[in-house]
């Protein structure tokens, strides 16, 4: 028998376990929405509903009726279909599976947008009055405190883009926090962080620079609040509905 099988019998077996100690956190849901975006959107889509007979957003399997079945699935594959196997350990697996059961929920949240936007209002609205371009970056142009929205419609659903106006401290709104350290010498570096270890902390800074610092440098660290206002009772129902077409339009160099 293969390690990689091994593997895959392990991470199945072993997520009841898991499952039976841990519920679902709110961290859980967004590294879980990570995996999805990393191994599953490209089949799948945002929504989890490009293939026929299938919804992911409302739990609608061909093959599955439990999370121990969906996480065979997951990690197993579908032999004979183009569904691969994912080796990841117990705990990844439970966070994409937490992810998944969590769709629906942000698919059915009430929404204050006006039903439909006009993506030519939105650019316009994005580069003016919102003053999103000020922060946020699409196709090399804008600024480079927020994150770049080059590929927004690759990645998020309109529900999880109005979340992110209306309530940017969300675990929606950024794929990596907004962080804060300050230096020993008393610099205080501003930015995203992209990744840490024992020894140092990567992060993107409000000028956009990538950073690298060492923990034995630094006074203090940590996660902090999002820097991005609330458009809540600023934008109106169809100027938010706009933005939110504008931002879903934005998939990269086409």
């Amino acid at each position: 028998m293969t390690m990689r099988r091994l593997t895959l019998i392990f991470a199945a077996s072993a997520l009841s376990a898991w499952a039976q100690t841990h519920s679902y956190s709110q961290e859980d849901i967004e590294e879980g929405r990570r995996r999805y975006q990393t191994n599953c959107i490209g089949c799948h889509g945002v929504d989890g509903a490009a293939i026929a007979g299938i919804d992911l957003g409302r739990g609608k399997f061909k093959r599955v009726t439990s999370d121990d079945e969906l996480a065979k699935v997951i990690v197993e594959g579908v032999p004979g279909t183009g569904m691969p196997g994912t080796p990841l350990f117990p705990s990844r697996v439970f966070m994409l599976i937490s992810y998944l059961r969590n769709m629906s929920d942000l698919t059915s949240r009430k929404s204050i947008a006006a039903a439909t936007g006009e993506p030519g209002r939105g650019k316009l609205l994005f580069e003016g009055k919102a003053g999103c371009a000020g922060c946020h970056r699409i196709l090399g142009q804008g600024g480079r405190k927020g994150p770049d929205l080059s590929e927004t419609g690759h990645f998020l659903r309109p529900a999880e883009i109005e979340m992110s106006m209306l309530e940017p401290d969300a675990a929606y709104a950024s794929d990596s926090p907004p962080y804060r350290a300050v230096l020993n010498g008393g610099e205080t570096v501003l930015g995203f962080l992209l990744n840490q270890n024992s020894d140092s902390i990567q992060l993107k800074d409000d000028r956009g620079n990538l950073r690298s610092l060492l923990r034995s440098d630094l006074k203090e660290a940590g996660q902090v609040k999002s820097w991005m206002p609330s458009y809540r009772g600023q934008l109106s129902a169809q100027e938010l509905a706009d933005i939110i077409a504008y931002l879903g339009n934005q998939k990269g160099a086409q």
